[in-house]
């Protein structure tokens, strides 16, 4: 089965580019390549405060197709909070390489196209 070297996504037979980051497949995914290890990396910067877990996920997410690791860091007393209780409503902190920190911003500061209204006198209407 082809993989994607860069976002570890398996694809079936047939397939030779991955449709996610467009980066050509592999038959033999080397997972050893890619792995970091938090004790190398020495300046971690604050890329985001994030209000839930699921949100520290979805920003996780849009980094890690780039291969940008992610540290989290409960705000507070919130670790505990989500030991005692099964949940945290003081939010997370994610940290970034410090090297890596705008090239992370860039990725997840996407906004969205701004749509303009239509002029309502140029909208019609069926009466079917």
């Amino acid at each position: 089965m082809p993989w994607c070297p860069k976002c570890k996504t398996e694809y079936r037979e047939g397939y030779d580019t991955c449709s996610d980051c467009e980066a050509k497949l592999v038959d033999v995914l080397d997972v050893e390549q890619d792995l970091y290890s938090i004790d190398e990396i020495k300046d971690w910067a604050l890329l985001i405060q994030t209000f839930s877990e699921n949100e520290a996920e979805i920003v996780e997410s849009l980094l890690r197709p780039y291969d940008i690791p992610t540290l989290r860091k409960d705000r507070g007393a919130g670790g505990y909070l989500k030991i005692y209780m099964g949940m945290t409503n003081l939010g997370i902190d994610l940290y970034v390489p410090a090297n890596r920190y705008w090239e992370a911003k860039d990725l997840i500061n996407v906004t969205p196209k701004k749509q303009e209204k239509p002029d309502p006198r140029e909208i019609t209407y069926s009466n079917t």
